[in-house]
């Protein structure tokens, strides 16, 4: 019978849309995924690199288990569900035949979905360069085993396990829902134990514990060269295949011992049922009737609906696998909550914003596969216990009925609304954390959770009405709300008057709450909640009462079901919601404008055309703003008035100029009280859904003719009043900029000039629209004239000299760059005069308001600087480590690079919808959610809120005294030299022997950036992208290691001295440090400057073996290592190039280590540089105590590939 059955369920399972719909759902997400690029990257590594295709087979086959769980466990509860035992027991059906039949068939199913993954794959690697949507150069060899082993040894097993589970579990459980409820405590099971493996730092417990083998895979790749991963398969051995050896024979074990147990008499409950698990909850449905009933009138129909609510609500209390799912959610969210975010590996204050943030970025999809599953149960219960047939029968109308079981899934909805806010309260309770933000309580419960997840009951139960299948139902439902997903997520599509449920995006704040963003969520929540109410129409006319009926019945009944009352409501509620949508519409796409992705790119792509030939104009200096601010954040609103001094620099007659005003409302531009004339260059053709704005409209660029030509040297002052406003509201987040406290405004002027940066960037995009290839800031040549005379800052950014006079609201300060010259109020207005004028400053500039308190203190160097942090008032924690920062910084910067230039140093709190981190002169911004509320209780955790403060206040010294020119490499100067002096400044906090750590959280940053790049890195000298910064303080550290602090030092206050404040070309580049530090490094140093600013260097310094004896003379002891040495250069391919005549200057270290204030501290008893060629040495050193590691480059200053192996303990050996 083994056959029949196998063959029968693979008829019935190929008969249904679901199989099909699995299969096309897994294929177009990897067709897309591969045809697209969108994968973690390495620097040269392919897109169908065998690396990537088994990470992506691994990952998707571990969501699959989701599918695995309808696939494996219908087949045998669709025999209990339709009661075919008597059926079954009439045939000579042995016990081996029906249970392996039925695995068979449903593991093939499984095995056809599985398909899905490699094809995807295939078609992505052979479709994406064809559509344009990748460089065909992106793209290795298609190489069948390259796609067939990932499938045959890692998504076969990982589905093997979760069938067999999935399988096992209803045939001992006879219960459909233990397949739903063990799913989701497998995979909070695999995410909880995930965390706590890693925690563990045992990586074969971690990859031997992985059932997804994810881990395993990540292991090898990062062992791995581009290289290797663009041409080796994943190596089937060692842990690998000894984790899929142990996986698969669990589930053998599973599926063998779910066979032992498994019993015709007691699976179709005829026998013995001790042994089975709770099955469905004890069903009340009779009793709502209570005897003989022969008035049905309207309390008689309100009776039986509170009845037939509490019937519902008892039996999803009663039944435990609710609880299995609700108190597995609730523990995980407890977890996920008392872990929170913890930047630099310390943790957050459980601050109520955090917590929400927390939930509201994955918890509702959880609740929604809650409410999903619970609306077939509730719907369909009657026919699941065989007592549709006398449903139909009872006198309650159909409205009673539905709306019993819909009301019930709506008090779920409230009852799960309120569970996070009790268990962020716990959190808070349970550690100490006594800050309740009651109104944000209040905004997320009734604001945010609720109409979303009252939408989500209403389009679950929609869904299962109209499908009337369980199973399709769950599936459809689910397909459609991803979808909606995944387009708003990609950008693809979001247009949220039209993706049910979805409002703007929006961020929760204590500064700001929910701010300005209130207004557009409550509108969209009530169109949402009335779109809701018309679906609820809907159902309730397709409803099926008893038995399953045909979609063309259910529209047959129809008319009789629409009732005059019925037509009023959804007429009225039909109205009300055209109403709503109209009003959000005018908001959205009328006073505003919505564009879709590829309206933008368009846009893009006009501008590019239309205005590139502007982008050589030349552009005049602005030296001087003398601007008068109003804000009003209650309105976010500002406005304008300011005198704009320009300069002519150049050596070429300027008569006019290119403005962008994208970012005003409207401003004008007047020279000795004349309007100056301009014209539109450019204009754009309305969006798609803006129906009622004019076909065409100007872009926001204005081309000025000045009055008279500006000849070179030549200067002129223009007057600019501008206003800043937001009419109405967006589609999507807005005005992060005007807020009603926390503004972050960025001056109210006009941008200067072409904007290259408004273009499309992407480099195959651009080959996509025939966009020729766009010249990079690498292509801009250390000695181009036009680079050397134009600042990083911006093309018309000068030395300037600004004077701000800033009003706000009466209870807000108001911060600026530069001196504080008075403060005053006025008309119930707040107002501050800035000034910086001697020395001047350079860009940028903003102007800042918010309800601060204030910690102020001075110290006194050269002369007194006043040191201010401003801060929200229940964000005091760390200000004193930011204070101890400052104060640390100003005297040893001050030490060894000359005198802070300012009369003062502020720092202060952020909106969170902008940069965490901001640095202007005189002035510091951390965001609110960056550093303010970290909590330092455990002593080893690494003071992150001490060493980024230093590092912004060296740029005090490299950015805002020595201004980085615009050519390659000047990255070097603004983050390069900044970061180094922040690491000087925690080595002398620290001492030298305890920054390997901190070393290697810059590598690690630096490594992992690197590995993703899509274009190849530069050396030193040219560096270009942000993420090679960390490796260039690294670098300069090492560098002041070899040739000592004070020389080190000595150079860069020459190059300090030389570039400081200059008002006029050439400003300074990466290859004029480099030309100062070459004068003053000595000759046999100069292959570590050549090899890390010429070359892409890196070491591979390994420890072989440790061992120390006692010398019987004391504490001495004898300590040989043996070390190998190795050094390779990396060329413009990426291709690795063994080092010759290495002669390097290596650290050897023999440590021991103490207690002390709960850390370890490292103390070298022997610590010199040795002159070593590559290869192996064996060194022997004699110390006094006892060591306990030995290292090579212990302290981690050269650039490592596996600085892992780089120390190791010492073996000890008797004499």
């Amino acid at each position: 019978m083994f056959v029949e059955i196998f063959l029968f369920e693979i008829r019935q399972r190929f008969r249904q849309p679901a199989i099909y719909i699995y299969f096309g759902v897994t294929f177009l997400f990897m067709w897309i995924t591969f045809a697209t690029g969108s994968l973690p990257l390495g620097e040269k590594e392919h897109i169908n690199a065998p690396f990537l295709i088994a990470l992506a087979s691994a990952g998707v086959s571990m969501l699959l288990a989701l599918v695995g769980s309808s696939v494996m466990g219908l087949p045998l509860y669709r025999d209990i569900e339709y009661r075919t035992d008597e059926y079954y027991l009439s045939y000579p059906l042995t016990r081996a035949g029906y249970f392996w039949g039925r695995f068979a068939g449903a593991w093939t199913s499984m095995f056809f979905i599985a398909l899905a993954i490699p094809a995807g794959i295939y078609l992505g690697a052979t479709t994406g360069p064809w559509m344009g949507w990748r460089d065909a150069g992106q793209y290795g060899a298609d190489k069948l085993l390259h796609y067939l082993q990932p499938f045959l040894i890692i998504v076969l097993p990982n589905l093997f396990f979760t069938s067999s589970l999935f399988f096992a579990l209803v045939v001992l459980t006879r219960n459909i829902k233990v397949i739903y409820s063990g799913g989701i405590l497998l995979y909070l099971c695999y995410f909880l134990s995930f965390f706590f493996f890693l925690n563990d730092g045992n990586g074969t417990v971690v990859n031997l514990a992985d059932p997804f083998v994810i881990n395993g895979i990540k292991w090898q790749n990062s062992q791995a060269t581009d290289l290797q991963r663009n041409t080796m398969l994943i190596a089937c051995s060692g842990t690998f295949l000894l984790n899929r050896i142990l996986w698969a024979g669990t589930a053998l074990v599973i599926l063998l011992w779910a066979y032992r147990r498994f019993r015709f008499e007691r699976f179709f409950n005829k026998g013995d049922r001790s042994v089975l698990l709770p099955v469905e909850p004890r069903d009340n449905t009779k009793s709502f009737l209570n005897g003989p009933q022969q008035v049905f009138d309207s309390a008689y129909h309100r009776n039986t609906l509170c009845r037939l609510v509490k019937m519902e609500l008892s039996n999803l209390v009663n039944d435990n696998y609710f609880w299995v799912i609700f108190l597995s959610g609730t523990v995980f969210l407890a977890f996920s909550f008392w872990m929170g975010h913890s930047p630099y590996g310390v943790p957050d204050l459980p601050r109520t914003v955090t917590l929400f943030a927390i939930f509201n970025e994955a918890f509702p999809f959880y609740i929604f596969i809650l409410f999903l599953f619970y609306t077939g149960e509730i719907l369909h219960r009657e026919r699941i216990q065989g007592y549709a047939v006398i449903y139909d029968t009872l006198p309650p109308p159909n409205r009673i009925l539905w709306g019993s079981k819909l009301i019930t899934l709506l008090i779920l909805a409230i009852m799960l609304a309120v569970i996070p806010a009790v268990s962020s309260l716990g959190i808070q309770v349970a550690k100490g954390f006594y800050q309740f933000n009651l109104q944000m309580y209040g905004i997320q419960l009734f604001l945010i959770l609720l109409p979303q997840l009252l939408a989500m009951v209403v389009y679950c139960f929609v869904v299962h009405v109209m499908v009337n299948r369980k199973f399709s139902a769950h599936s459809i439902g689910l397909f459609l709300w991803l979808l909606i997903f995944f387009l708003r997520k990609s950008g693809t599509f979001n247009y949220h008057l039209l993706l049910y449920s979805y409002t703007p995006s929006f961020t929760i704040s204590d500064m700001d709450g929910l701010g300005h963003m209130i207004k557009p969520v409550t509108w969209f929540n009530i169109y949402w909640t009335s779109f809701s109410v018309l679906l609820v129409i809907v159902a309730a006319l397709f409803y099926v009462r008893g038995m399953p009926r045909s979609f063309k019945d259910r529209c047959r009944a129809i008319p009789e079901r629409f009732t005059p009352v019925t037509k009023i409501v959804t007429i009225s509620g039909a109205l009300f919601f055209a109403g709503v949508g109209g009003f959000i519409y005018y908001q959205v796409s009328y006073l505003n404008e919505y564009l879709t992705n590829g309206e933008m790119i368009a846009r893009k792509i006009l501008y590019e055309h239309t205005l590139k030939r502007y982008a050589g104009m030349p552009l005049p200096k602005v030296t001087r703003i003398v601007l008068r601010a109003n804000l009003f954040p209650d309105k976010q609103t500002a406005v304008v008035d300011a005198q704009v001094t320009l300069v002519n620099k150049t050596t070429q007659v300027i008569s006019g100029l290119l403005l962008d005003g994208e970012e005003l409302t409207d401003y004008t531009i007047s020279n000795k009280g004349t309007p100056l004339s301009y014209t539109y260059p450019l204009r754009y053709r309305r969006g798609l859904f803006n129906w009622f704005r004019p076909v065409t409209e100007p872009a926001k660029f204005r081309l000025y003719r000045f009055p008279s030509v500006l000849v070179p040297g030549d200067s002129m002052t223009l007057d600019v009043h501008s206003v800043t406003m937001h009419r109405g509201f967006e589609n999507d987040f807005y005005a992060p900029d005007l807020l009603r406290n926390g503004t972050f405004f960025s001056g109210g002027l006009p941008g200067m000039g072409y904007d290259e940066q408004d273009e499309i960037n992407n480099p195959f995009e651009r080959k996509k629209y025939h966009l020729p290839p766009k010249k990079s800031e690498e292509d801009i040549a250390q000695n181009d004239p036009i680079g050397i005379s134009t600042l990083k800052s911006g093309a018309g950014a000068d030395l300037l000299e600004l004077d701000i006079t800033v009003g706000t609201s009466g209870d807000q300060t108001a911060l600026a760059p530069g001196t504080l010259l008075k403060e005053w109020t006025e008309n119930g207005r707040h107002y501050f005069h800035y000034s910086q004028t001697n020395p001047g400053m350079y860009a940028p500039f903003a102007i800042l308001s918010a309800r601060y308190a204030v910690l102020h203190d001075t110290i006194q160097s050269a002369h007194p600087v006043s040191i201010d942090i401003y801060y929200d008032p229940l964000h005091a924690r760390n200000i004193s480590r930011f204070l101890t920062a400052y104060k640390d910084g100003l005297r040893y910067f001050e030490s060894i690079y000359g005198p802070y230039p300012f009369s003062g140093i502020r720092l202060a709190e952020t909106n969170v919808y902008l940069n965490k981190i901001s640095s202007m002169t005189t002035l510091d911004g951390y965001a609110e959610d960056f550093a303010w509320n970290a909590g330092f209780n455990d002593p080893v955790s690494f003071d992150y809120t001490y060493f980024r403060t230093a590092r912004c206040l060296a740029q005090q010294w490299w950015r805002f005294q020595v201004a980085p020119n615009s050519t390659t490499g000047s990255l070097m100067i603004s983050e390069g030299l900044s970061l180094y002096s922040a690491l000087a400044l925690e080595e002398k906090k620290l001492g030298k022997h305890n920054m390997r750590d901190i070393l290697l959280d810059q590598l690690r940053d630096y490594y992992y950036q690197r590995r993703r790049l899509e274009k190849p890195e530069h050396p030193l000298l040219t560096m270009n992208q942000p993420f090679e910064e960390k490796k260039a303080g690294v670098v300069l550290y090492g560098l002041k290691d070899l040739m000592g602090a004070d020389s080190f030092h000595a150079a860069l206050r020459d190059f300090k001295e030389e570039y400081a404040f200059k008002a006029a070309p050439p400003f300074a580049g990466s290859n004029d440090l480099y030309r100062v530090l070459r004068k003053h490094v000595p000759d046999s140093l100069r292959y570590y400057l050549e090899d890390s600013w010429l070359k892409i260097t890196l070491y591979n310094n390994r420890v072989l073996a440790a061992t120390a004896i006692p010398t019987g003379n004391g504490s001495d002891y004898l300590v040989t290592l043996e070390v190998a040495v190795n050094k390779i250069y990396r060329d413009s391919t990426g291709k690795d190039l063994p080092a010759s005549g290495i002669n390097d200057y290596v650290d050897i270290g023999v440590y021991t280590s103490q207690a002390e204030e709960g850390r370890n501290e490292h103390i070298p008893l022997y610590l010199r540089k040795h002159r070593l060629t590559g290869g192996v040495h064996t060194l022997t050193v004699v110390v006094h105590g006892k060591p306990v590691y030995v290292g090579i480059d212990p302290n981690a200053v050269l650039i490592d590939q596996s600085p892992g192996d780089n120390l190791m303990n010492i073996t000890f050996n008797s004499r």
